[in-house]
C-alpha cells in the first residue's frame, strides 16, 4: 500500500492587505487565521526605513496579546518608541515586546537602516 499523496499548502500572494483597527492604512499580513485550516496565531508588519519619523496607527487595542518582534541586519540599527498604556517603552533592534490583550498601544519608528522589520504576532484569531 503506497502512502498517501501529500498536498502542501503555499501562500505566494503575500503580504494580504487588512483592516485593522488604529491602523491608518491596511496592515501587510503574512499570516492570516484562515491560512492552514485556521491558524491560532498572525503575523503582520513590514520594513521600517521608509517609516522613521512617520507614525502607521493611532493607539489601539486587540482583543488578544500581540508580541512586537524588533530586527535589524546590524544589532542596534533599528529603534522603535512604542506608547503601553499611556507609558513610553524603547525597544532597540533585536528586541521582543508583550503587549497584552486590552492594552492601549502603538509604536513610532525612531531609526531604522534599510532591511529592518518589526513584526506583531497576534496570539488568536482577532484582530
Amino acid at each position: 500500500m503506497s502512502a498517501p499523496e501529500i498536498h502542501p499548502e503555499i501562500h505566494t500572494d503575500l503580504p494580504i492587505p487588512l483592516a485593522v483597527a488604529g491602523h491608518h492604512q491596511p496592515a501587510p499580513f503574512y499570516l492570516t487565521s484562515e491560512m492552514f485550516g485556521g491558524l491560532p496565531v498572525q503575523l503582520a508588519g513590514g520594513e521600517l526605513s521608509e517609516l522613521v519619523g512617520k507614525p502607521v496607527a493611532a493607539p489601539h487595542t486587540h482583543e488578544v496579546d500581540e508580541i512586537y518582534f524588533l530586527v535589524s541586519p546590524t544589532p542596534g540599527a533599528a529603534r522603535i518608541e512604542v506608547m503601553l498604556d499611556g507609558r513610553r517603552h524603547e525597544l532597540v533592534s533585536p528586541a521582543v515586546m508583550r503587549i497584552p490583550a486590552g492594552s492601549e498601544h502603538c509604536f513610532l519608528t525612531l531609526e531604522a537602516e534599510r532591511g529592518s522589520y518589526c513584526f506583531g504576532v497576534l496570539i488568536g484569531d482577532k484582530l
